[in-house]
């Protein structure tokens, strides 16, 4: 996966979903735009809608809600998990981009770091369908 000042889209539609997320938790220079670009732009070429992605906030922030700091109940990760596949089935780039970001959640900081991260797609998706010759290098 080639990282850098500049990516084509054709790049970023390469990229896979886990390899993208990797970026964000390596040291070095902040991804974070760059990859939700990638997914914006993967999810957009998918035809997947944009409700998607914001019921899929919503399951986020529905197993965030209340949670003293530390490990996840076990409850809530099954819930969360349930919720996701549901709202996943059919769309298997969703799925890829979803079962990347949840893998390494264990604590409560995870999931408000999966739902900022959700949220900065969610905005560049946005952009991107208004402008879209704005997502053509990033």
């Amino acid at each position: 996966m080639q990282m850098g000042a500049t990516t084509t889209r054709e790049q970023r539609l390469a990229w896979k979903p886990e390899d993208a997320i990797a970026l964000l938790r390596r040291p070095g220079p902040d991804e974070t735009s760059t990859v939700a670009l990638a997914m914006a732009e993967q999810l957009g070429a998918a035809g997947v809608p944009i409700d998607a992605l914001d019921m899929c906030v919503m399951f986020w922030s529905r197993a965030l809600d209340g949670l003293n700091p530390g490990p996840i109940p076990p409850d809530r990760l099954a819930r969360l998990d349930s919720e996701l596949a549901s709202e996943t089935r059919g769309s298997p780039v969703l799925g890829a981009w979803l079962a990347a970001l949840r893998q390494p959640v264990a604590v409560a900081h995870d999931l408000d770091h999966v739902i900022r991260f959700l949220m900065q797609v969610r905005q560049t998706w946005s952009m991107t369908a208004r402008f879209p010759s704005r997502g053509e290098t990033a």
